[in-house]
């Protein structure tokens, strides 16, 4: 889940330069329509969940004061899940296209995606 738009324009587009690849390899991606969503969370295997601010890259790893707590347990973690499948409600899926994207936009998510280790 990733917002339909966030707060940069640059990350917008250099995020989305990602999504037909990932799309290819089977990934669903879902764009959250209300407002911005900053909140990273992982739930995994309903046993293990992290929540944080840190990116998973480099910057966030090495040079941003960044946070996260990993929760171990089924109680907190099905919480989150169903925070989740509530958000997913004001989400539009990101479907896999056939038709070749306009060229301006690929032109910026190209351009972008040269700045995404920086961003």
């Amino acid at each position: 889940m990733a917002p339909a738009r966030s707060d940069s324009r640059l990350v917008d587009l250099a995020a989305r330069s990602y999504f037909p690849d990932m799309l290819a390899a089977g990934a669903r991606i879902y764009e959250y329509q209300p407002r911005f969503v900053h909140a990273k969370t992982f739930v995994i295997d309903d046993d293990i969940a992290i929540i944080g601010t840190a990116n998973l890259d480099n910057r966030s790893f090495r040079l941003d004061f960044e946070v996260a707590a990993v929760i171990y347990g089924t109680t907190m973690n099905a919480r989150l899940d169903a925070v989740f499948q509530a958000d997913l409600a004001h989400c539009r899926e990101i479907c896999r296209s056939t038709e070749p994207q306009p060229f301006w936009p690929r032109l910026g998510q190209a351009g972008a995606r040269l700045f995404s280790p920086l961003l």
